[in-house]
């Protein structure tokens, strides 16, 4: 059977990166789950942080791929944030847990991407260090006393800063920030009704946050390949460990959630598997 093209891509290839930035953009507004951490997931970190370093000479190279990650992002956004939203308010233990299955079934693939690169006697300090620096850093961020701010224009433009960050820097989420913050939720309803009060800031503030950053990013992966891998496999390993539910409302509620989860870590499996026969690089 002859496969469709489209723009030299065969049609399973362009709808499996568009459920791939579905899946990015709907982890996105997910409190504790990095962009940044899907994109590397799903081996697009690279190509991504090639565009924002130098735009006008990687675009071309990289726009059937990232052209329908991108429209799948904005529809998983902006189009399921009140979907998303709703989820996360009646059943957050359950819409968590079936993201913490997703990304430790993408734990093998990142391995076997760090090995594949040149060995560096820094791989193992690197991701010792990362590992360390970013469970800190998350378990800190997932304190109860978490503080109360008036949105407005500068907050809403840290927002941005934040959201940038979070995809230049893979690990960072920026939901769990906003949530210690007490920003959560006015952005996610400013994204769910369109509001450009709150869009506008965040939009400028991410931009300048990876135009800024992108360059430097891309120039350490070109140098020290190896040492940025296994850097990339701590921080998805320490940003998901917390995530693991540890209480549960009762034997049935276990079961929901392990169920949740394992479904969760056999769809990564399967992305990881479709990836290699559509030729996904």
């Amino acid at each position: 059977m002859k496969r469709i093209q489209i723009g030299g891509a065969s049609l399973g290839n362009l709808l499996l990166r568009f459920v791939q930035g579905l899946i990015i953009g709907v982890g996105g507004i997910l409190p504790g789950v990095s962009g940044g951490v899907l994109c590397i997931v799903f081996g697009l970190y690279q190509p991504v942080m090639e565009v924002f370093a130098a735009p006008i000479r990687n675009l071309k190279k990289h726009f059937a791929l990232l052209a329908p990650v991108t429209l799948g992002a904005a529809v998983g956004c902006f189009g399921l944030a009140h979907l998303v939203g709703a989820a996360m308010q009646a059943y957050p233990a359950y819409a968590t847990a079936a993201f913490v299955g997703l990304i430790l079934g993408t734990l093998p693939a990142l391995l076997r991407t760090a090995r594949e690169k040149p060995a560096s006697r820094g791989s193992a300090p690197a991701f010792f260090t990362s590992f360390v620096l970013f469970f800190t850093l998350f378990l800190f961020l997932g304190r109860e006393d978490g503080l109360s701010i008036v949105p407005n224009f500068f907050w809403y433009l840290l927002t941005g800063v934040i959201w940038g960050v979070s995809i230049v820097l893979p690990g960072l989420s920026l939901s769990s920030i906003l949530i210690f913050l007490g920003l959560f939720a006015p952005l996610v309803n400013g994204a769910k009704s369109l509001d450009f009060a709150v869009l506008l800031p965040v939009g400028i503030g991410g931009i300048a946050a990876i135009a800024l950053l992108a360059r430097l990013v891309n120039r350490l992966f070109a140098r020290y390949p190896a040492v940025m891998s296994y850097i990339i496999l701590g921080v998805v390993a320490a940003t998901t460990i917390p995530l693991i539910p540890t209480q549960f409302a009762s034997v049935a509620d276990f079961f929901v959630q392990v169920c949740l989860m394992v479904v969760g870590f056999a769809v990564a499996l399967a992305f990881d598997r479709l990836g290699k026969k559509l030729g996904c690089e």
